[in-house]
Protein backbone atom coordinates (compact mmCIF):
# COMPACT_ATOMS: atom_id res chain seq x y z
CA UNK A 1 0.00 0.00 0.00
CA UNK A 2 1.40 3.39 -0.97
CA UNK A 3 2.10 6.00 1.71
CA UNK A 4 -0.50 8.73 2.13
CA UNK A 5 0.73 12.04 0.67
CA UNK A 6 1.90 14.77 3.03
CA UNK A 7 -0.68 17.56 3.29
CA UNK A 8 -0.31 21.23 4.14
CA UNK A 9 -2.37 20.57 7.27
CA UNK A 10 0.23 18.03 8.39
CA UNK A 11 3.04 20.47 7.70
CA UNK A 12 1.31 23.07 9.86
CA UNK A 13 0.72 20.45 12.58
CA UNK A 14 4.46 19.71 12.40
CA UNK A 15 5.14 23.43 12.90
CA UNK A 16 2.85 23.53 15.95
CA UNK A 17 4.13 20.27 17.44
CA UNK A 18 0.75 18.53 17.04
CA UNK A 19 1.59 16.11 14.24
CA UNK A 20 0.54 12.49 14.86
CA UNK A 21 3.66 10.55 15.98
CA UNK A 22 3.07 7.91 13.31
CA UNK A 23 3.29 10.57 10.60
CA UNK A 24 6.40 12.33 11.92
CA UNK A 25 8.92 10.12 10.05
CA UNK A 26 6.89 10.44 6.85
CA UNK A 27 6.79 14.23 7.07
CA UNK A 28 10.50 14.46 7.91
CA UNK A 29 11.37 12.24 4.95
CA UNK A 30 9.16 14.36 2.68
CA UNK A 31 10.86 17.55 3.89
CA UNK A 32 14.27 15.99 3.26
CA UNK A 33 13.21 15.37 -0.34
CA UNK A 34 11.82 18.91 -0.77
CA UNK A 35 14.49 21.40 0.42
CA UNK A 36 12.53 24.54 -0.48
CA UNK A 37 9.52 23.38 1.52
CA UNK A 38 11.84 22.36 4.36
CA UNK A 39 13.23 25.89 4.50
CA UNK A 40 9.71 27.35 4.47
CA UNK A 41 8.57 25.11 7.32
CA UNK A 42 11.77 25.81 9.28
CA UNK A 43 11.06 29.55 8.99
CA UNK A 44 7.50 29.03 10.25
CA UNK A 45 8.77 27.03 13.22
CA UNK A 46 11.33 29.72 14.06
CA UNK A 47 8.53 32.33 14.04
CA UNK A 48 6.34 30.14 16.24
CA UNK A 49 9.19 29.63 18.71
CA UNK A 50 9.96 33.34 18.78
CA UNK A 51 6.31 34.12 19.50
CA UNK A 52 6.17 31.57 22.32
CA UNK A 53 9.35 32.99 23.84
CA UNK A 54 8.07 36.55 23.55
CA UNK A 55 4.80 35.65 25.32
CA UNK A 56 6.24 33.32 27.94
CA UNK A 57 5.10 34.40 31.39
CA UNK A 58 2.62 36.89 29.92
CA UNK A 59 0.05 34.76 28.16
CA UNK A 60 -1.66 33.64 31.39
CA UNK A 61 -1.84 37.11 32.94
CA UNK A 62 -5.25 38.84 32.99
CA UNK A 63 -5.76 41.58 30.42
CA UNK A 64 -5.61 45.03 32.12
CA UNK A 65 -9.01 46.74 32.03
CA UNK A 66 -7.50 49.69 30.15
CA UNK A 67 -6.41 47.31 27.37
CA UNK A 68 -9.53 45.11 27.27
CA UNK A 69 -11.22 46.12 24.03
CA UNK A 70 -14.51 44.51 25.00
CA UNK A 71 -14.78 46.52 28.22
CA UNK A 72 -13.82 49.72 26.44
CA UNK A 73 -16.41 49.19 23.69
CA UNK A 74 -19.09 48.36 26.23
CA UNK A 75 -18.27 51.58 28.04
CA UNK A 76 -18.47 53.58 24.81
CA UNK A 77 -21.73 51.85 23.93
CA UNK A 78 -23.29 52.86 27.23
CA UNK A 79 -22.13 56.44 26.71
CA UNK A 80 -23.64 56.41 23.21
CA UNK A 81 -26.91 55.00 24.50
CA UNK A 82 -26.60 51.66 22.70
CA UNK A 83 -28.48 48.68 24.07
CA UNK A 84 -26.24 45.96 25.56
CA UNK A 85 -26.88 43.62 22.61
CA UNK A 86 -25.94 46.30 20.09
CA UNK A 87 -22.82 47.23 22.04
CA UNK A 88 -21.81 43.57 22.18
CA UNK A 89 -22.32 43.18 18.43
CA UNK A 90 -20.19 46.25 17.78
CA UNK A 91 -17.46 44.90 20.03
CA UNK A 92 -17.54 41.52 18.29
CA UNK A 93 -17.24 43.15 14.88
CA UNK A 94 -14.24 45.22 15.89
CA UNK A 95 -12.59 42.24 17.54
CA UNK A 96 -12.98 40.24 14.33
CA UNK A 97 -11.53 43.10 12.32
CA UNK A 98 -8.62 43.39 14.72
CA UNK A 99 -8.03 39.64 14.57
CA UNK A 100 -7.96 39.69 10.78
CA UNK A 101 -5.49 42.56 10.81
CA UNK A 102 -3.32 40.74 13.32
CA UNK A 103 -3.26 37.62 11.13
CA UNK A 104 -2.35 39.68 8.08
CA UNK A 105 0.60 41.12 10.00
CA UNK A 106 1.73 37.79 11.50
CA UNK A 107 5.50 37.46 11.68
CA UNK A 108 6.15 41.15 10.98
CA UNK A 109 7.03 42.13 14.54
CA UNK A 110 8.33 38.84 15.95
CA UNK A 111 11.69 39.16 17.69
CA UNK A 112 14.40 37.06 16.03
CA UNK A 113 15.33 33.84 17.78
CA UNK A 114 18.90 34.11 19.00
CA UNK A 115 21.61 32.29 20.90
CA UNK A 116 21.94 28.53 21.18
CA UNK A 117 18.14 28.14 20.92
CA UNK A 118 18.37 29.47 17.37
CA UNK A 119 21.38 27.27 16.69
CA UNK A 120 19.40 24.22 17.87
CA UNK A 121 16.57 25.02 15.47
CA UNK A 122 19.02 25.51 12.59
CA UNK A 123 20.86 22.27 13.33
CA UNK A 124 17.64 20.25 13.56
CA UNK A 125 16.33 21.77 10.33
CA UNK A 126 19.63 21.08 8.59
CA UNK A 127 19.49 17.47 9.74
CA UNK A 128 15.95 17.13 8.37
CA UNK A 129 16.95 18.60 5.01
CA UNK A 130 20.38 17.05 4.40
CA UNK A 131 21.07 14.00 6.58
CA UNK A 132 19.05 11.55 4.51
CA UNK A 133 19.27 13.27 1.14
CA UNK A 134 19.77 10.40 -1.28
CA UNK A 135 21.35 12.56 -3.98
CA UNK A 136 23.77 15.01 -2.40
CA UNK A 137 23.82 15.13 1.40
CA UNK A 138 27.29 16.75 1.43
CA UNK A 139 29.24 19.12 -0.82
CA UNK A 140 32.67 17.62 -0.08
CA UNK A 141 33.18 13.98 0.90
CA UNK A 142 35.34 12.68 3.75
CA UNK A 143 38.12 11.89 1.25
CA UNK A 144 38.50 15.67 0.85
CA UNK A 145 38.56 16.37 4.56
CA UNK A 146 41.51 18.74 4.32
CA UNK A 147 39.79 20.88 1.71
CA UNK A 148 36.56 20.72 3.72
CA UNK A 149 38.23 21.93 6.91
CA UNK A 150 39.99 24.73 5.03
CA UNK A 151 36.73 25.79 3.40
CA UNK A 152 34.92 25.92 6.73
CA UNK A 153 37.81 27.73 8.42
CA UNK A 154 37.85 30.39 5.72
CA UNK A 155 34.09 30.97 5.74
CA UNK A 156 33.74 30.97 9.54
CA UNK A 157 36.93 33.05 9.95
CA UNK A 158 38.49 30.71 12.52
CA UNK A 159 40.23 27.30 12.48
CA UNK A 160 37.71 24.48 12.04
CA UNK A 161 38.40 20.75 11.81
CA UNK A 162 36.20 17.69 11.59
CA UNK A 163 35.93 15.86 14.93
CA UNK A 164 37.03 12.22 15.00
CA UNK A 165 34.01 10.29 16.30
CA UNK A 166 35.33 6.75 15.74
CA UNK A 167 35.17 6.17 19.51
CA UNK A 168 31.41 6.73 19.29
CA UNK A 169 31.12 4.35 16.32
CA UNK A 170 30.62 7.17 13.81
CA UNK A 171 32.43 7.69 10.51
CA UNK A 172 32.66 11.00 8.67
CA UNK A 173 30.71 11.14 5.40
CA UNK A 174 31.58 14.73 4.52
CA UNK A 175 30.21 18.21 5.00
CA UNK A 176 28.64 21.32 3.54
CA UNK A 177 28.10 24.99 4.29
CA UNK A 178 24.62 26.00 5.45
CA UNK A 179 23.23 29.51 5.03
CA UNK A 180 21.47 30.98 8.09
CA UNK A 181 20.14 34.40 9.05
CA UNK A 182 23.17 34.63 11.36
CA UNK A 183 25.71 33.90 8.61
CA UNK A 184 27.40 30.77 7.32
CA UNK A 185 27.37 27.57 9.37
CA UNK A 186 29.47 24.42 8.95
CA UNK A 187 27.82 21.01 8.90
CA UNK A 188 29.72 17.73 9.23
CA UNK A 189 27.74 14.55 8.53
CA UNK A 190 28.52 11.20 10.21
CA UNK A 191 27.08 7.68 9.99
CA UNK A 192 27.23 4.63 12.27
CA UNK A 193 27.49 0.96 11.27
CA UNK A 194 23.72 0.52 10.87
CA UNK A 195 23.27 3.64 8.76
CA UNK A 196 22.01 6.09 11.39
CA UNK A 197 23.30 9.56 10.77
CA UNK A 198 24.38 12.46 12.95
CA UNK A 199 25.32 16.05 12.20
CA UNK A 200 27.86 18.27 13.92
CA UNK A 201 26.84 21.87 13.32
CA UNK A 202 29.04 24.92 14.02
CA UNK A 203 28.70 28.66 13.53
CA UNK A 204 29.96 31.90 15.08
CA UNK A 205 27.75 33.31 17.84
CA UNK A 206 26.84 36.96 18.31
CA UNK A 207 24.57 36.15 21.28
CA UNK A 208 25.39 33.62 24.04
CA UNK A 209 29.00 33.45 22.93
CA UNK A 210 29.59 31.04 25.81
CA UNK A 211 26.85 28.69 26.96
CA UNK A 212 26.73 25.39 28.83
CA UNK A 213 25.90 22.10 27.13
CA UNK A 214 22.18 21.36 27.20
CA UNK A 215 19.78 18.87 25.59
CA UNK A 216 17.42 19.95 22.82
CA UNK A 217 14.45 18.30 21.14
CA UNK A 218 12.67 19.29 17.92
CA UNK A 219 10.06 16.66 17.12
CA UNK A 220 11.80 13.44 16.11
CA UNK A 221 15.21 15.17 16.01
CA UNK A 222 17.20 15.90 19.13
CA UNK A 223 20.69 16.61 20.35
CA UNK A 224 22.94 18.90 22.37
CA UNK A 225 24.07 22.50 22.01
CA UNK A 226 26.70 24.65 23.66
CA UNK A 227 28.92 27.64 22.86
CA UNK A 228 32.58 28.24 23.61
CA UNK A 229 34.42 31.51 23.06
CA UNK A 230 32.13 32.75 20.31
CA UNK A 231 31.64 29.45 18.47
CA UNK A 232 28.35 27.57 18.78
CA UNK A 233 28.07 23.78 18.50
CA UNK A 234 25.20 21.39 17.86
CA UNK A 235 25.23 17.59 17.72
CA UNK A 236 21.92 16.27 16.37
CA UNK A 237 20.29 13.08 15.16
CA UNK A 238 17.20 10.93 15.52
CA UNK A 239 18.66 8.68 18.23
CA UNK A 240 17.53 9.31 21.84
CA UNK A 241 19.06 12.53 23.13
CA UNK A 242 20.83 10.79 26.02
CA UNK A 243 22.58 8.43 23.61
CA UNK A 244 24.01 11.41 21.72
CA UNK A 245 25.65 12.85 24.83
CA UNK A 246 28.79 10.77 24.39
CA UNK A 247 29.36 12.01 20.85
CA UNK A 248 28.68 15.59 21.97
CA UNK A 249 31.28 15.28 24.74
CA UNK A 250 33.86 14.00 22.24
CA UNK A 251 33.18 16.96 19.96
CA UNK A 252 33.46 19.39 22.86
CA UNK A 253 36.72 17.83 24.04
CA UNK A 254 38.34 17.83 20.58
CA UNK A 255 37.20 21.30 19.51
CA UNK A 256 37.46 23.14 22.82
CA UNK A 257 40.69 24.82 21.76
CA UNK A 258 39.48 25.72 18.24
Amino acid sequence: MSEEPVTEAELQAHVDGHLLPAREPVVLAWLAAHPEEARRIAAYRAQADALRQALEGIVDEPVPAALDLRLQLQHLGRRAGLRPAAAAACAAGLLLAGGAGGWALRGKALPPQTGTAALAREAASSYAVYANDATRPVELAAAERGALDSWFSRRLARPIRAPNLQAAGLTLIGGRLVATEHGAAALYLYQDQVGRRLVVYLRPMQVERTDHMQPRRDGAIGGWTWADDGLGFGVFGTAPVDSLHGAANIVRSQLKSV
